[in-house]
């Protein structure tokens, strides 16, 4: 039996190219790979894990920026304010809005930011100085409800959805607030939603039957950076129902710019140990207590300065 060399060395012939073909594939994928790497949006293992492994992002982390600024800001309103006359407005509130124009001396185009910016108008301070003296910053508001309401009101300020987040690191939590009744009229309604807090800072012992909204939790330093708020911030106003000092511990203070005046609403919370404590090691004394007791007291603290202070 006599065997056709030459169709053995034609099918020698293309196997090998074939193989080479094949080769020649493999390593221009690999090239490619090696020289473009994965997509920035890929999540792959290895992508995901060697994020994971960095730790927390930057703070001018600007991908994080541009992603929050896409998905979780909106610019100041260029409409007309729609206020609906529910102010909150009280002896003691006129008294805080009056010390804080006298010390700042009524300064115009100051800068705020207002962590637990409720609706945009109840008992809102950072109003006052946004219509009287034309000062902007940043609201914040995680409670869905009282965002909705915030987007109505023609802010001239920028809004956030996004909460802050009680760890150094962006999380996905739950927001959690006392179930409303129906008869309930507007005034309680935005006082009840703003007793609004993450789950799990909650005191364990309460039986209060809460509803709970799922929200984007940010690092305080990412949100004001993603915001655009790179000079030094007048007023800080904190109003996040007690919790104020628990979100406050993993933030880096020294990564946001600096801080003329702090207001901190106890709301429930006995926290006045706690507060001289923390900003005093930050530089920031207590100036002026309005309220008439530790629960229901708001504290307004300055930067330190010796010659007054002393």
């Amino acid at each position: 039996m006599s065997v056709d060399k030459a169709n053995v060395n034609r099918w020698v012939s293309v196997s090998l190219l074939t193989l080479l073909s094949v080769f020649a594939l493999l390593l221009l994928l690999q090239f490619a790979a090696t020289l473009f790497g994965p997509s920035k949006s890929a999540c792959t293992k290895q992508v995901c894990l060697t994020r994971f492994l960095e730790g927390p992002p930057a703070f001018n982390n600007e991908v994080v920026a541009a992603y929050m600024r896409d998905n979780y800001f909106l610019p100041q309103a260029a409409s007309e304010y729609r206020l609906s006359g529910h102010d909150g407005a009280s002896p003691t509130f006129n008294a805080m809005v009056e010390y804080i124009r006298e010390y700042f001396k009524n300064k115009r185009g100051g800068v705020f930011v207002d962590l637990g910016a409720g609706d945009g108008e109840y008992r809102s301070l950072t109003l006052h100085l946004e219509k009287s003296l034309g000062w902007s910053g940043l609201l914040v508001e995680p409670n869905p409800k009282l965002y909705k309401r915030l987007l109505k009101k023609g802010r001239k300020a920028q809004l956030t959805k996004a909460c802050v987040s009680p760890f150094s690191y962006p999380a996905k939590m739950d927001l959690s607030y006392p179930v409303l009744s129906e008869a309930v009229g507007e005034e309680e309604e935005i006082k009840q939603l703003g007793l609004a807090k993450l789950e799990q800072l909650w005191p364990k012992e309460t039986d209060t039957k809460r509803q709970k909204e799922g929200v984007q939790c940010i690092p305080l330093e990412n949100l004001v950076y993603a915001a655009g708020l790179n000079k030094p911030i007048d007023i800080f106003v904190l109003d996040m129902s007690g919790s104020d000092l628990d979100v406050l511990l993993n933030t880096k203070l020294d990564q946001i710019p600096d801080i003329q005046m702090i207001v901190i609403h106890s709301n429930g919370a006995n926290m006045n140990n706690e507060i001289g404590g923390y900003f005093l090691e930050r530089n920031m004394v207590i100036k002026k207590v309005f309220g008439s007791n530790a629960e229901a007291a708001t504290y307004i603290l300055v930067k330190f300065d010796a010659r007054r202070d002393l």
